[in-house]
Protein backbone atom coordinates (compact mmCIF):
# COMPACT_ATOMS: atom_id res chain seq x y z
CA UNK A 1 0.00 0.00 0.00
CA UNK A 2 2.93 2.32 0.60
CA UNK A 3 3.82 2.15 -3.10
CA UNK A 4 0.38 3.46 -4.10
CA UNK A 5 0.60 6.39 -1.69
CA UNK A 6 3.72 7.67 -3.43
CA UNK A 7 2.75 7.51 -7.11
CA UNK A 8 4.74 10.10 -9.02
CA UNK A 9 4.93 11.39 -12.58
CA UNK A 10 7.57 8.88 -13.64
CA UNK A 11 5.37 5.95 -12.52
CA UNK A 12 2.71 7.00 -15.01
CA UNK A 13 5.30 7.61 -17.73
CA UNK A 14 6.81 4.16 -17.20
CA UNK A 15 3.34 2.63 -17.34
CA UNK A 16 2.68 4.54 -20.59
CA UNK A 17 5.94 3.23 -22.09
CA UNK A 18 5.20 -0.36 -21.01
CA UNK A 19 1.71 -0.16 -22.49
CA UNK A 20 3.11 1.37 -25.68
CA UNK A 21 5.58 -1.52 -25.87
CA UNK A 22 2.68 -3.94 -25.54
CA UNK A 23 0.91 -2.08 -28.33
CA UNK A 24 3.96 -2.41 -30.56
CA UNK A 25 3.93 -6.17 -29.96
CA UNK A 26 0.54 -6.40 -31.64
CA UNK A 27 -2.40 -5.18 -29.60
CA UNK A 28 -3.95 -3.59 -32.73
CA UNK A 29 -4.86 -0.33 -31.04
CA UNK A 30 -6.36 -1.92 -27.94
CA UNK A 31 -3.79 -0.41 -25.56
CA UNK A 32 -3.63 3.08 -27.07
CA UNK A 33 -6.45 4.34 -24.84
CA UNK A 34 -4.58 3.20 -21.73
CA UNK A 35 -1.36 4.79 -23.03
CA UNK A 36 -3.15 8.12 -23.52
CA UNK A 37 -4.72 7.85 -20.06
CA UNK A 38 -1.33 7.20 -18.44
CA UNK A 39 0.15 10.24 -20.19
CA UNK A 40 -2.78 12.41 -19.05
CA UNK A 41 -2.31 11.17 -15.49
CA UNK A 42 1.41 11.96 -15.68
CA UNK A 43 0.51 15.52 -16.65
CA UNK A 44 -2.12 15.79 -13.89
CA UNK A 45 0.35 14.53 -11.27
CA UNK A 46 3.02 16.88 -12.63
CA UNK A 47 0.56 19.79 -12.22
CA UNK A 48 0.31 18.73 -8.55
CA UNK A 49 -3.47 18.85 -8.25
CA UNK A 50 -3.34 16.92 -4.99
CA UNK A 51 -4.94 13.74 -6.35
CA UNK A 52 -4.88 10.78 -3.97
CA UNK A 53 -3.74 7.43 -5.31
CA UNK A 54 -7.37 6.23 -5.33
CA UNK A 55 -8.38 9.22 -7.45
CA UNK A 56 -5.45 8.66 -9.79
CA UNK A 57 -6.39 5.01 -10.33
CA UNK A 58 -10.04 5.99 -10.84
CA UNK A 59 -9.09 8.68 -13.35
CA UNK A 60 -6.81 6.22 -15.14
CA UNK A 61 -9.57 3.61 -15.41
CA UNK A 62 -12.15 6.12 -16.61
CA UNK A 63 -9.84 7.81 -19.09
CA UNK A 64 -8.62 4.44 -20.42
CA UNK A 65 -12.19 3.44 -21.12
CA UNK A 66 -13.06 6.81 -22.65
CA UNK A 67 -9.99 6.94 -24.89
CA UNK A 68 -10.41 3.31 -25.96
CA UNK A 69 -14.04 3.90 -26.98
CA UNK A 70 -13.09 7.11 -28.79
CA UNK A 71 -10.30 5.26 -30.64
CA UNK A 72 -12.65 2.45 -31.64
CA UNK A 73 -15.35 4.90 -32.77
CA UNK A 74 -12.92 7.08 -34.74
CA UNK A 75 -11.00 4.33 -36.52
CA UNK A 76 -13.71 1.66 -36.96
CA UNK A 77 -14.52 2.60 -40.56
CA UNK A 78 -10.83 3.12 -41.37
CA UNK A 79 -9.89 -0.33 -40.07
CA UNK A 80 -12.69 -2.01 -42.03
CA UNK A 81 -11.82 -0.27 -45.31
CA UNK A 82 -9.78 -2.35 -47.71
CA UNK A 83 -8.61 -2.21 -51.30
CA UNK A 84 -9.17 -5.97 -51.67
CA UNK A 85 -12.49 -6.81 -49.97
CA UNK A 86 -12.42 -10.42 -51.17
CA UNK A 87 -8.81 -11.11 -50.22
CA UNK A 88 -9.75 -13.93 -47.84
CA UNK A 89 -12.96 -14.95 -49.63
CA UNK A 90 -11.80 -17.61 -52.08
CA UNK A 91 -15.34 -18.38 -53.24
CA UNK A 92 -16.11 -14.69 -53.76
CA UNK A 93 -13.00 -14.31 -55.91
CA UNK A 94 -14.48 -16.80 -58.38
CA UNK A 95 -17.59 -14.72 -59.15
CA UNK A 96 -17.53 -13.93 -62.86
CA UNK A 97 -15.18 -16.82 -63.74
CA UNK A 98 -16.20 -19.09 -66.62
CA UNK A 99 -15.30 -22.74 -67.09
CA UNK A 100 -16.56 -25.97 -68.62
CA UNK A 101 -18.17 -28.48 -66.24
CA UNK A 102 -16.07 -31.61 -65.64
CA UNK A 103 -19.09 -33.56 -64.38
CA UNK A 104 -22.76 -33.07 -65.13
CA UNK A 105 -25.12 -31.66 -62.52
CA UNK A 106 -27.87 -33.92 -61.20
CA UNK A 107 -30.71 -32.20 -59.44
CA UNK A 108 -28.89 -28.91 -60.02
CA UNK A 109 -26.03 -30.02 -57.71
CA UNK A 110 -22.51 -31.22 -58.44
CA UNK A 111 -18.80 -30.68 -57.98
CA UNK A 112 -16.19 -28.91 -60.06
CA UNK A 113 -12.41 -28.83 -59.86
CA UNK A 114 -11.15 -25.23 -60.08
CA UNK A 115 -7.44 -24.81 -59.57
CA UNK A 116 -6.46 -27.02 -56.63
CA UNK A 117 -9.92 -27.10 -55.01
CA UNK A 118 -12.97 -29.27 -55.56
CA UNK A 119 -15.95 -26.92 -55.22
CA UNK A 120 -19.62 -27.69 -54.68
CA UNK A 121 -21.63 -26.08 -57.46
CA UNK A 122 -25.35 -25.49 -57.83
CA UNK A 123 -27.54 -24.39 -60.71
CA UNK A 124 -31.28 -23.96 -61.21
CA UNK A 125 -31.40 -26.98 -63.52
CA UNK A 126 -29.43 -30.05 -64.54
CA UNK A 127 -26.45 -29.37 -66.81
CA UNK A 128 -24.44 -31.94 -68.78
CA UNK A 129 -20.65 -32.28 -68.52
CA UNK A 130 -18.80 -29.91 -70.84
CA UNK A 131 -21.37 -27.11 -70.50
CA UNK A 132 -19.74 -23.66 -70.36
CA UNK A 133 -20.86 -22.02 -67.11
CA UNK A 134 -20.26 -18.81 -65.18
CA UNK A 135 -20.11 -18.30 -61.40
CA UNK A 136 -22.82 -15.76 -60.49
CA UNK A 137 -22.79 -15.93 -56.66
CA UNK A 138 -21.66 -17.91 -53.63
CA UNK A 139 -23.69 -19.27 -50.74
CA UNK A 140 -21.89 -20.95 -47.82
CA UNK A 141 -18.84 -21.84 -49.93
CA UNK A 142 -21.03 -23.29 -52.68
CA UNK A 143 -20.72 -21.73 -56.12
CA UNK A 144 -23.97 -20.70 -57.79
CA UNK A 145 -23.55 -21.12 -61.54
CA UNK A 146 -25.52 -20.58 -64.70
CA UNK A 147 -24.99 -21.78 -68.24
CA UNK A 148 -23.32 -19.30 -70.59
CA UNK A 149 -25.05 -18.92 -73.92
CA UNK A 150 -22.66 -19.11 -76.85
Amino acid sequence: MEFFQQIEVWHWLILALLLLGGEVLGAAGFLLGAVAAAVVLAVLVWLDLGLTWQQQISWFAGLSLLFSVLYWWRFKRFNEATEAPQLNDRAGQLIGQQFALDMGLVGGQGKQQIGDTLWKVAATSDLPAGTQVKVIATVNMQLQIEAVES
